[in-house]
């Protein structure tokens, strides 16, 4: 009956890491459309990507945690007194087919995740350049330096005193 439990428990976690698979893939290929976008400048798009990282990042958290559920009850079945939630030290404990199954899922999750990880750093870098080249832009136009500039490195928006003029007013 332990057997056939743990058979169980280790077919629901193959099936939740399949979803996770193809749920990083999606973030992937937004991250990707989004990248795209802050090239081109297309805010509207960019803003319809971000909204559907948004809802891909929603699902991949409750996937998670329905892993560390399974995890757990893979744990409990095992005889094993842990709350370590980590797929490489199961995979290590168990045997074929579901230790082979198990760690190809876990080999093409490390690499997307990766893959994600690289496009996210580079769109965190483009947004970067993008908003220094606004706050320069906007300090060749203005008649008065901005000691207090708009954009932020960190993205926040500052409020500044409006006392100067964009374009001279007498010319």
């Amino acid at each position: 009956m332990e057997q056939n439990s743990l058979n169980n428990i280790l077919q629901n976690l193959s099936e939740t890491l399949d979803k996770m698979i193809l749920t990083y893939k999606d973030i992937f290929f937004a991250a990707q459309e989004k990248q795209e976008h802050i090239i081109s400048g297309d805010i509207d798009k960019l803003e319809s990507v971000i909204y559907q990282e948004r809802n891909l990042a929603e699902t991949i958290t409750l996937l998670e945690e329905k892993r560390r559920y399974i995890l757990r009850s893979a744990n409990q079945t095992l005889g094993i007194k842990t709350d370590s939630t980590k797929l490489s030290d199961l995979i290590e404990l168990i045997e074929d087919p579901y230790k082979s199954k198990l760690n190809d899922r876990y080999n093409i999750l490390v690499e997307i995740i990766t893959k994600v990880e690289e496009v996210n750093k580079s769109n965190t870098t483009l947004t970067k350049y993008s908003l220094e080249y606004i706050n320069n832009l906007i300090k060749s136009v203005c008649t008065e330096s901005l000691n207090d500039n708009t954009y932020q490195q960190s993205g926040k928006f500052n409020q500044p005193d409006l006392h100067r003029l964009m374009f001279e007013v007498s010319a």
